[in-house]
């Protein structure tokens, strides 16, 4: 049941830092952290994949709930009738992150990003994120390389 843990302090803790930057960072603020390296910021993406999928507020909701929604299934699954240890951390940390992510759109009507990466590339240092993205991203990872994984029980 580590995974369940797993799920949940991921939701609770981008929550809390979700909450105290959109409590104490104006929107488009920017504030350069750890020398330089990372930025804080306060973005609403209304959207998804980056801002770059304008599909609606209410498609945005509907999209992300049937995301989650699988991802969940599938994690229960894993639960009810075993799998690698690596395929439930991931999928916890997808549906955690996910659960935060769905959480925020449901009740602002946008997800909250506060990290960019300060690199010299434009591009990449426009792009904003948040813990919940890092975990759903790493998660992911996890989760696929744990069903490439040979089976322990054969």
């Amino acid at each position: 049941m580590l995974s369940l843990t797993i799920a949940g302090g991921i939701f609770l803790l981008d929550y809390r830092i979700k909450e105290y930057i959109d409590s104490t960072r104006l929107q488009g603020s920017r504030e350069e952290v750890l020398g330089g390296r990372l930025i804080i910021r306060n973005c609403h993406n209304k959207d998804m994949v980056l801002g770059k999928v304008k599909i609606g507020r209410e498609n945005c909701q509907e999209l992300s709930a049937a995301g989650l929604g699988c991802a969940a299934e599938e994690y229960w699954h894993l639960l009810l009738h075993g799998g690698s240890k690596l395929s439930k951390a991931g999928l916890a940390m997808i549906v955690g992150g996910g659960m935060s992510n769905y959480v925020d759109r449901r009740n602002k009507g946008y997800v909250t990003d506060y990290v960019s990466l300060n690199v010299k590339n434009k591009e990449i240092r426009k792009i904003a994120f948040n813990l919940s993205d890092v975990c759903i991203a790493t998660g992911a990872a996890l989760w696929a390389v744990g069903n490439l994984l040979p089976d322990k029980k054969k």
